[in-house]
């Protein structure tokens, strides 16, 4: 058995790709911003490990939480474990749960939540320091709180409960929570439902103990609304809430008239509602991000955030354009609440021809933002089965017209396709099967010094992409946390 405490070792890694010289008012050149180191990837004790999510504590008090799914159901997890010994454990409660009080230096573990969750979860701190642990049970959410920092999870009917009024279908998926930062208890619950794949929220304002409909997040007088199929679904990104109250939630869509099965998620929408005020009649705005009949933008969870200004950003993965070779990591942002998006950014630098799984946190400041993602120069293609992947920040301080690009692990962290068809993967002939990352990566900003963390899944001990390699079909979480060079984002 691993150790529960882990500490991370503080060896920066090398930048691959560095901004262009700035020009000063006086006529000369300024040296470029210095460009973000981080320690070494570390891998977390001993739960497995894909797809995880990371939150601080906002207050700054160093804590800061990871947690990831264990597979479901999971309490025939011990029935299936791999025999290898470099891979981790697949826990038979539903959520692996990691906590750190010293901003990610070390770190305590446990397997916490439901024996029939491990579908996915997500982690959230309220700004009184309650933490929410979502588990996926599919019919229904457990949600699992802990009022002393992490230590203990409540497991009574009352707050380890299950959510289970308002389902659109007949069970849920893709849970996320988000919490408001205008008053402690105020949580939402997001997801869609397996039926139709429709966007639905609830929100709490009671620390999770019981939830209410937040009204209808595709508006049908507006294009998000009339494109939904049910046939077709959406893929819904984490929500965010800005310092006034407002929900974002990011839904991206086939064209509703697409096969389901391997259609092209070629349009990006935004939903805009007061969240203070929202209630089940509630039918909240909607935006077009960006939208073009060849595009492809899910490769797979799309993400959200907000700078310090306010400013909301949205970044994804694939194709914006018919023709295009490879599948590049774009940034768009709103300068008028998410009414109008810049054209899409690149992030990635071009030497990288296949990227999937980002992730984008915004900085305390206007204009900052950093992306992550695992990026490959073997393809073009996510889907080959000789890729070789490292994972990758870029940093901007511009609103992304600039970048500094980190690779964060110089060794690849998994080998062989990525695939992003979510539970198609594996079930259709001759389509990309290799799931052992899950669906997507995750970044925080520490709030004390403005610095990133990066929580990554990884399994560079599978070798799917040789004759007869190893393949465990899991992952481990490792985190990395970015050194102030001056490159981090700074308090606020």
């Amino acid at each position: 058995m691993r150790l529960r405490w882990v500490t991370l070792a503080a060896v920066a890694v090398v930048a691959l790709a560095a901004g262009p010289a700035l020009a000063r008012g006086d006529g000369h050149t300024a040296p470029p911003p210095p460009t973000p180191s981080f320690t070494a990837a570390q891998q977390l004790a001993h739960w497995a490990g894909g797809e995880p999510s990371i939150s601080f504590d906002p207050s700054g008090n160093g804590d800061v939480y990871v947690t990831a799914p264990q597979s479901i159901p999971s309490a025939l997890n011990p029935f299936f474990q791999s025999t290898s010994k470099q891979a981790p454990t697949n826990g038979s409660n539903g959520v692996g749960v990691w906590v750190s009080h010293d901003h990610g230096a070390t770190w305590a573990d446990q397997n916490i939540a439901s024996t029939t969750g491990g579908g996915d979860s997500d982690v959230e701190v309220d700004k009184d320091g309650t933490v929410y642990v979502a588990d996926l049970e599919a019919i229904d959410t457990d949600i699992c709180t802990s009022t002393d920092h992490g230590k203990t999870f409540a497991s009574s009917a009352s707050a380890c409960a299950t959510v289970t009024m308002n389902h659109q279908g007949p069970d849920n998926d893709r849970e996320w929570l988000t919490h408001s930062g205008l008053a402690a208890g105020n949580v939402f619950l997001t997801y869609h439902d397996f039926a139709g794949g429709f966007p639905i929220i609830l929100k709490s304002t009671d620390h999770a103990s019981t939830f209410t409909p937040c009204g209808s997040i595709l508006d049908p007088r507006q294009d998000a609304g009339q494109n939904y199929t049910p046939t077709s679904g959406t893929l819904v990104a984490k929500p965010i809430i800005d310092k006034a109250g407002n929900v974002y939630v990011e839904v991206t869509e086939p064209d509703g008239t697409a096969s389901p099965i391997g259609a092209a998620l070629d349009r990006l929408y935004i939903a805009k509602t007061d969240g203070k005020s929202c209630n089940p009649t509630t039918v909240w705005g909607n935006a077009t991000i960006y939208k073009d009949p060849g595009a492809d933008l899910g490769k797979i969870f799309n993400g959200i955030s907000l700078d310090g200004g306010g400013t909301p950003y949205v970044v994804a993965v694939g194709h914006t354009k018919a023709g295009q070779k490879t599948t590049n990591v774009w940034l768009f942002y709103s300068t008028d609440g998410g009414h109008g998006w810049s054209p899409p950014l690149q992030v990635n630098a071009p030497g990288l021809t296949a990227n999937v799984l980002p992730a984008v946190v915004g900085g305390p400041k206007p204009g900052q933002v950093a992306v992550g993602w695992f990026g490959t120069s073997t393809s073009g293609d996510p889907n080959t089965l000789t890729n070789q992947w490292r994972y990758y920040v870029a940093v901007s301080k511009d609103f992304g017209h600039t970048w500094q690009q980190t690779t964060l692990t110089p060794d690849p962290i998994h080998y062989g396709d990525i695939c992003t068809q979510g539970l198609f993967c594996g079930l259709v002939p001759n389509q990309p099967s290799n799931r052992n990352l899950a669906d997507f990566s995750s970044l925080a900003v520490d709030p004390v010094n403005g610095c990133v963390v990066a929580a990554i899944p990884g399994d560079p001990w599978n070798r799917p992409d040789q004759p007869n390699g190893q393949n465990t079909f899991n992952s481990a979480t490792y985190i990395a946390r970015q050194q102030d060079n001056g490159a981090c984002f700074g308090r606020s």
